[in-house]
């Protein structure tokens, strides 16, 4: 059998569908990501006339996403993330507690992002009685045969991309958001999703948090799942403002040597790691004994396209530390970022990378 192949969340989205994107730069507004608010959405969602027509719209591009991935050859798909302003804000937006009315200037990410962004200011829970994520997996599962997995911000994720204004410390508002994701998680995996990925690449940057209750929380996530739902958490270095940035201040990848054991213990079927758009010391893969890695060996932020065979000494270097039923390619991240083109062929050289292994 031929290494599995996933994408992580995120596709670029076509300009059949308005939804504001924080991977798009607003004439005379910001550059990339940088400088991102939320009242784009805002505003966004104050002009939009047809509700039915942005629904078919969204529809008709997902499905196109959803075909492109399959004819590629991808294993487990998405929908592209395509409803979504970001894989963060669209969560907090059907949540109680999150002010999207009063947006707050902040800076992330050890310094290397700031935005406008929505403060908690009360206390954090679902509005109603309906999962929403499972409104959003259902209609793209009904496109196709192929397993779309769905990807869910995780606590530190959500806490380090907003503002806290209401609880005593992040550690408190964190139990209240591991409430909220299991709720949405155990109503996705009733419905019969198959795989769920929650993404905390925030750990990437408070690796003390992390240590000391963000992997047990996240854990707590996914509490109350059947064997048969792949648990994955996704924990990249961090997206750039641009396509082709080369100064953007990643987070440190040797941090993955130090979490690897307490992450490999944590329950989690699968890991996700960014290892493409600055290739460290695989050595480190060592310390999963349990759990299988996914392994970013395409860069998202950058408009090279890694050659198959590049693709294979990669994969080669891995396997010397894991065996090959537990190693999965991807993308380091999401996809938002690279012109179609580029992401087509990011991902033929994957697949054709992926189907020559195990070697003889």
């Amino acid at each position: 059998m031929p290494l599995q192949t996933t994408v992580i969340g995120s596709y670029p989205k076509p300009e059949s569908v308005p939804v504001p994107d924080w991977f798009k730069a607003g004439p005379g507004i910001r550059t990339g990501q940088e400088g991102y608010s939320a009242q784009e959405y805002n505003d966004f969602r104050k002009d939009v006339a047809s509700e039915e027509e942005l629904e078919k719209q969204i529809t008709r591009a997902i499905r196109e996403v959803i075909q492109e991935q399959t004819d590629i050859g991808i294993d487990v798909i998405t929908d592209g993330e395509l409803r979504r302003e970001n894989y963060i804000l669209y969560f907090c937006r059907q949540l109680n507690g999150f002010d999207f009315d009063n947006l707050v200037k902040e800076t992330f990410r050890n310094g290397a992002w700031s935005g406008f962004v929505p403060a908690v200011v009360s206390e954090v829970g679902p509005r109603d009685d309906r999962p929403f994520v499972l409104e959003e997996w259902q209609a793209a599962q009904s496109l196709t045969d192929q397993p779309v997995k769905v990807t869910i911000p995780g606590p530190m994720t959500i806490i380090g991309s907003t503002a806290n204004r209401f609880y005593k410390d992040r550690k408190e508002l964190s139990e209240a958001l591991v409430s909220v994701i299991n709720r949405e998680v155990r109503a996705l995996a009733d419905a019969g999703c198959k795989y769920i990925q929650i993404d905390e690449p925030v750990m990437m940057r408070n690796p003390d948090i992390a240590e000391d209750y963000g992997i047990e929380h996240v854990t707590r996530c996914f509490k109350g799942l059947p064997l048969d739902v792949t648990k994955s958490v996704h924990a990249c270095c961090g997206y750039p403002s641009y396509l082709d940035q080369t100064d953007y201040l990643k987070a440190d990848r040797t941090l993955y040597n130090r979490l690897a054991t307490k992450l490999d213990n944590a329950g989690f079927d699968q890991i996700s790691l960014e290892d493409a758009h600055c290739p460290t010391d695989l050595s480190f893969l060592s310390k999963f004994s349990h759990t299988t890695v996914v392994l970013g060996v395409v860069a998202i932020a950058r408009s090279r396209v890694e050659p198959v065979e590049e693709i294979r000494g990669r994969v080669r270097e891995a396997l010397r530390f894991l065996p090959p039923h537990r190693l999965v390619l991807a993308p380091d991240c999401g996809l938002g970022f690279l012109p179609r083109d580029v992401l087509r062929a990011k991902l033929k050289n994957m697949v054709a990378a992926a189907k020559t292994f195990p070697e003889n």
